[in-house]
């Protein structure tokens, strides 16, 4: 067997796991899931029953926030760790500035929400 072959098994497995795991973990739920409430899925406000009818499931206004965390902050962590891992020092340098401008700029934009009162 070629010597990459090993790899190729270990990642087609992990894959397929992945992959399987949770379309089956799904399918066992909803599979032994009994009825369901009729209020199960209404909006409650402050554990109160809902009057009339609701506006939305999804509120736009923590969208930047979501992004913030999901995007920019991995992305920066990312660049800190290939600038300690570069050999090249000039590569390390940029890396290290751009992951610096992202967390100042993320340490700016949620003082400045704060302030306001987001």
């Amino acid at each position: 067997m070629p010597s990459w072959a090993d790899s190729v098994l270990g990642v087609g497995i992990i894959l397929v796991i992945g992959l399987v795991a949770p379309v089956l973990v799904l399918l066992v739920g909803k599979a032994l899931a009994g009825p369901e409430h009729p209020m199960k899925r209404k909006r409650f406000e402050s554990g109160n029953a809902p009057v009339g009818k609701s506006r939305g499931f999804f509120s736009m206004q923590y969208y930047p926030y979501l992004l913030m965390f999901i995007i920019a902050e991995p992305f920066a962590i990312f660049l800190f760790i290939v600038s300690m891992s570069s050999s090249s020092v000039t590569s390390a340098w940029i890396a290290t500035f751009l992951a610096g401008i992202i967390i100042i700029a993320l340490a700016v934009r949620g003082a400045r929400s704060l302030a306001e009162g987001d």
